[in-house]
């Protein structure tokens, strides 16, 4: 094995170490312990802000995984996420962001489908864009897509990227409709659209974001990983500088 491929074996096995880490003391109640665990990754220069997301994605599904067996409450999985908000928060200010003259373009990061609640992917993906150098505009309630068109209208403005998150199956045929809705739409039809979800990692569902009528992918990426997102976004933005 490649001194490379070695030192990515071991940092994938830190970061798998480090979320049943952060779990434990999820799960025991201890905000102070789980932020204060964050907050020394952070520090210690050996974790870009993308790692430390992975860590705590990799745990909130496995919170995920626990309350749909029934093995921890629904009040559990609320102080899961309320404390993982808390975290994203600190490691974004924690590893600090470049600034770039010229912003490499302009995001709008939203839930679209009524009843899509888990915005914790969505809030992730927002800090690491912002840390790349783009304008984002994100919103972590539901934004019918008229309540965006109202809004690009007034204001003027297009998005060069928009990405969506879903997290449950059955809100498939409402988010076929919504994309439909961007791809045609003159004021969203030249953006960028990804959508995010754990949902992808089975091809069963990534078929299912076809257009059956053209064939063509309703979205540009369909995708369950930050760093084959944030690929994609620097492939198709090359940066100016």
């Amino acid at each position: 094995m490649e001194k490379t491929e070695l030192k990515q074996v071991l940092k994938k096995r830190a970061i798998k170490q480090h979320s049943s880490e952060y779990l434990k003391l999820i799960l025991e109640r201890n905000r102070g312990g789980a932020l204060g665990l964050v907050n020394e990754l952070a520090d210690s220069g050996m974790y870009s802000l993308l790692d430390i997301f992975d860590i705590l994605s990799m745990t909130q599904q496995r919170v995920g995984s626990m309350w749909e067996r029934g093995s921890i409450t629904v009040v559990d999985e609320h102080f899961a996420t309320e404390t993982t908000l808390d975290a994203i928060e600190i490691a974004s200010e924690r590893i600090k962001k470049r600034f770039f003259r010229t912003k490499r373009g302009t995001a709008l990061l939203a839930n679209f489908v009524e009843g899509e609640f888990h915005v914790i992917g969505l809030k992730m993906f927002a800090e690491l864009l912002r840390a790349d150098g783009w304008e984002v505009e994100y919103y972590s309630s539901n934004l019918s897509v008229a309540q965006i068109f109202k809004h690009l209208e007034r204001t003027r403005k297009s998005f060069d990227l928009i990405c969506v998150s879903l997290t449950m199956s059955f809100n498939l045929k409402e988010l076929q409709s919504i994309l439909k809705i961007l791809r045609t739409n003159v004021l969203t039809k030249n953006s960028k659209i990804i959508v995010g979800s754990q949902l992808f990692r089975k091809k069963r569902f990534r078929d299912e974001m076809i257009d059956k009528e053209t064939g063509l992918p309703l979205a540009d990426l369909l995708t369950c990983s930050f760093a084959r997102g944030l690929e994609f976004i620097r492939s198709a933005f090359p940066s100016g500088e």
